[in-house]
């Protein structure tokens, strides 16, 4: 054993690899009408589970996300034509003209 690994590390890596594995945990459900049994193996719930820490990971995202954006909001996307954009090719401080211009609009 690796004196630099904690006990809860490797603990992690076990339940990872035995992910869905029903040797070490399964639910088993029957229908009552027609008597047919379904076995599921139980997930490890590891955050350093490829299949188990996309789900913490996903609701942690949610999370920061609504502390956020308390307000509802949308996004805008605006477009110009072929012609409009050659001319910030050429001068690029054109974009921030541009970008003031939308923000007095939107508000």
């Amino acid at each position: 054993m690796n004196p630099n690994l904690s006990q809860y590390k490797i603990d992690e890596v076990e339940k990872m690899l035995h992910c869905h594995d029903p040797k070490y945990g399964f639910l088993t459900y029957k229908c009552a009408k027609c008597d047919t049994t379904k076995t599921i193996p139980l997930a490890c719930r590891s955050g350093i589970c490829l299949q188990c820490g996309k789900k913490y990971a996903d609701l942690w995202v949610y999370e920061l996300v609504s502390r956020f954006f308390v307000r509802s909001h949308c996004y805008m996307v605006f477009t110009m034509s072929e012609v409009v954009r050659v001319l910030f090719e050429v001068d690029q401080s054109l974009f921030k003209v541009l970008m003031d211009a939308v923000s007095n609009i939107v508000q």
